[in-house]
């Protein structure tokens, strides 16, 4: 991920590796394109100090979000999190500490944890979303999950922060809501400060279709947008790869399989205007795994540049191609293509 002043700095941070080894959860800085690069963060606790202090990291602890501030050039900040929390740079990615403050969850679990002595969130952190305003109000919002185990009662919390990730409050309970719904994905419309107050826009799995809620004024509500038939969390419906709010206020939301949802947010009525349903590429792959799924370390695959110049482009992922649209998800153009490499094939000599 390139920071939003990458043409001054060339800052670049990445994640790298597998589920089977521990790269997957360490943060790589580099400012020559990777030709160098430095391990800035690896948030993996090794099995000495798991076995000396108790806390230990769970099987699976790969990091899913790295996020610039869109205040970088001014607070040089960054986020990333995963599978155990958040964590915060302030020093433009040389340096991170951890930020623990996602509330701990029901059925939280770690195979390899004493839960008394382990100073680990329980949540899993699947995706960020920063305040339009972030740089007046440093208002957040996290999606997170507490494990995979599809028998657990609750899977998925939306929790916001106004202090720019210190603490968090779950939008859950009496001031929000009363249960822990199947949310896929959550972004910030308009921030506390706003003349609509604090806005958030998600998207939730409801036993067999997906629909876009909107919360404001401590209630969630249905937004007036259209709702998919799916056949399972994440098929179907809306994916969960990306849902994104442009400078213009137009906001995206992509579909599993193929497609986006695009309309111009109204936050006063609770509606999307101008609703346009679009094809584009198969943004994601072609696994049928949910967007939070081990193998999933990256989610945000649909996303606007951090670059003003760019005002407003949208980037989408593919499998192998990454594409571009400058109309508002309208049409797509392929940009870059990741060189397809045949698996390498050993070869051994018998004496």
């Amino acid at each position: 991920v390139e920071s939003p002043t990458f043409d001054i700095d060339h800052i670049s941070l990445r994640k790298v590796g597998t589920d089977t080894d521990d790269k997957n959860s360490q943060i790589e800085r580099s400012t020559n394109d990777f030709a160098d690069v430095s391990i800035v963060l690896e948030t993996k606790i090794d099995a000495k100090t798991c076995k000396l202090t108790g806390k230990c990291s769970p099987i699976y602890s790969v990091l899913r979000v790295i996020k610039f501030s869109p205040n970088f050039d001014k607070d040089k900040t960054v986020y990333t999190a995963g599978v155990q929390g958040l964590w915060r740079s302030t020093d433009r990615g040389l340096t991170f500490e951890r930020l623990s403050g996602i509330p701990r969850a029901v059925g939280e679990r770690c195979s390899k944890c004493d839960m008394s002595k382990t100073g680990w969130t329980g949540r899993d952190i699947v995706s960020l979303s920063f305040s339009p305003q972030f740089a007046k109000d440093g208002t957040m919002v996290a999606l997170s999950q507490t494990s995979y185990s599809i028998t657990d009662k609750f899977k998925r919390y939306i929790s916001v922060s106004t202090d720019r990730g210190v603490t968090w409050t779950d939008m859950v309970g009496k001031k929000w809501v009363s249960d822990y719904r199947r949310w896929t994905s959550a972004v910030i419309t308009a921030g506390p400060n706003s003349s609509a107050g604090l806005t958030v826009v998600a998207t939730q799995f409801e036993e067999i279709y997906d629909r876009i809620y909107i919360n404001q004024a401590s209630t969630w509500t249905i937004l007036k947008a259209p709702k998919h038939i799916g056949v399972g969390l994440e098929r179907g419906g809306y994916s969960g790869y990306g849902i994104v709010l442009l400078p213009s206020k137009e906001l995206i939301i992509s579909l599993w399989g193929r497609g986006i949802v695009a309309g111009k947010i109204n936050n006063a009525a609770a509606k999307l205007n101008n609703v346009h349903t679009y094809d584009t590429p198969h943004f994601g792959g072609d696994s049928s795994l949910p967007g939070s799924a081990n193998e999933k370390t990256m989610n945000e695959l649909v996303m606007v540049s951090p670059d003003k110049r760019h005002n407003g482009v949208i980037f989408g992922v593919s499998k192998q191609d990454i594409y571009a649209s400058v109309n508002k998800g309208a049409t797509w153009e392929k940009v870059l293509t990741i060189p397809f490499r045949k698996p390498r094939i050993g070869s051994k000599s018998l004496r």
